[in-house]
């Protein structure tokens, strides 16, 4: 029994719970010429399919498709358990593979549809579909009119509504501002590497790539120091300021060699190689494991103007990533030497670095509010849905 279902009598003052298929009707109406057409996610809701990175052609007639009304809430059945649902801002047409819900005039849809992207009600919703395995879950019209949900007042619904939808679009304002300095990113990097006349020179005739190794794990006496240990699982971020994992000085030597402070490293095994190629600059000296090489210059490039190189050419390099007999993903050191880096000055390589490190300085800043604001809307979601949290009847926002 979930937290919905319990404790009916210790519903807030005015609050009643009722079975979605008392507040909600569904609708099997056909689609109408003229009507763009929709799509649901479980990241962005009910949204036109023109606007997807994802196009999908339908052969459908307008008329084979579901219409969707201003206001009405669509699912997609099998992951409606995980918040593929979205609010309809206008009139549109959707697959009629989709189920479509209209709600009652007694019901506020952004409200219900917040509240049904909870994480108390997708439990919820898991629990009420069918199937055995979670990938054939499926929650049919008459299972998700027996689902009970707990109902503020109308006004109350309303207010809740608007708080809930001044965090959103906080969240995407700060999304948008992230998503302008990515582009501003990469306008930059096209323009130094795809619109300058730079000579072009081989990354191998610029430094080398150093291996790194990793001390046995049953030597607990060169593990634990305070020796930066770089592996994969770091590369997260375009500068490493710490690590997973330390060692002791016992542990230097051998293959366990120390990079010093401005180190480029880059992932050259592993399965992350499939989809994307890691690089990162150290902050501090550090050792590093037998899945990075480290980049040492012979002085004719900076470390960080060779990173930006390599991740503009991201895509290329992904093509020429092999597989080993074992199956894990490697780009060869050959490879990488072969790599064209057209190659200006060292002070325009390193105004390029700086303008790009700014950049990367408020994309990070970005993220972090956005992991704010997210922390925000959980809290403030979990304290008014349930009731903990009153919104005041005299004012929209807290």
């Amino acid at each position: 029994m979930t937290e919905l279902e319990r404790d009916v009598t210790n519903l807030p003052n005015g609050w009643r719970r009722v079975r979605l298929g008392a507040v909600f009707a569904e609708r099997k109406e056909k689609g109408r010429v003229g009507l763009p057409v929709a799509s649901v996610s479980i990241e962005h809701g009910l949204v036109l399919r023109s606007s997807l990175d994802r196009r999908v052609a339908s052969d459908l007639p307008p008329e084979g498709h579901a219409l969707v009304r201003k206001g009405d809430i669509a699912y997609n059945m099998m992951r409606m358990w995980q918040g593929a649902c979205g609010l309809a801002e206008a009139d549109c047409i959707i697959s009629p593979a989709y189920v479509v819900m209209t709600p009652s005039a007694d019901v506020e849809p952004v409200f219900a549809h917040i509240a049904l992207r909870s994480e108390p009600m997708m439990s919820l919703l898991h629990g009420y579909s069918q199937g055995i395995v979670d990938d054939r879950l499926r929650l049919y019209s008459d299972a998700f009119a027996q689902v009970p949900i707990n109902l503020p007042p109308l006004d109350e619904q309303r207010r809740i509504a608007e708080v809930l939808r001044a965090v959103d679009e906080a969240i995407a304002a700060n999304r948008a501002a992230l998503d302008q300095v990515a582009r501003a990113r990469a306008a930059i990097l096209h323009s130094a590497f795809e619109e300058t006349v730079w000579e072009p020179v081989a990354l191998g005739e610029l430094g080398s790539w150093q291996s790194g190794g990793t001390p046995s794990k049953d030597d607990e006496s060169k593990w634990g120091g305070d020796v930066p240990w770089v592996c994969p699982r770091d590369m997260k971020t375009p500068v490493i300021r710490q690590t997973h994992s330390t060692l002791t000085p016992l542990a230097l030597g051998g293959s366990c060699k120390l990079a010093p402070k401005g180190t480029l490293m880059i992932v050259v095994r592993g399965m992350i190689l499939a989809k994307a190629i890691p690089t990162a600059t150290t902050a501090m000296d550090a050792t590093f494991n037998q899945d990075m090489k480290a980049f040492r210059p012979n002085g004719r490039a900076l470390p960080k103007f060779v990173q930006l190189c390599l991740q503009h050419q991201e895509r290329q390099l992904l093509r020429v990533v092999n597989t080993a007999t074992h199956g894990t993903k490697k780009l060869d050191t050959d490879t990488l030497l072969t790599v064209s880096v057209p190659l200006p000055n060292l002070e325009t390589q390193q105004a390029l670095a700086d303008a790009v490190s700014d950049l990367d300085f408020a994309s990070v800043k970005y993220g972090e509010e956005h992991i704010r604001l997210s922390t925000i809307k959980q809290a403030l979601m979990s304290d008014l849905l349930s009731g903990r949290v009153r919104v005041p009847e005299n004012r929209k926002t807290l």
